[in-house]
């Protein structure tokens, strides 16, 4: 599934500054989903259970969740 969500880095994290509603709708399918940005490269975003988003370029991480997938 394709989905255009922009993000930009900030000093506190990644904000989402467009595409928040497709984002919500694709974390309802999957607890997780990789996106991939211009400035950030791959970034993988996961929906915490107290509601939060969480944000990671780490490269482990992604390489994790993309065999998972």
């Amino acid at each position: 599934m394709t989905a255009e969500i922009v993000i930009r880095e900030t000093s506190e994290g990644v904000e989402i500054l467009a595409g928040e509603r497709r984002l919500t709708q694709l974390l309802a399918v999957r607890d997780e989903v990789v996106i991939t940005t211009p400035e950030l490269g791959e970034v993988v975003v996961a929906r915490l259970p107290d509601g939060r988003l969480r944000a990671s370029c780490d490269p482990e991480l992604i390489k994790l969740f993309r065999q998972s997938s």
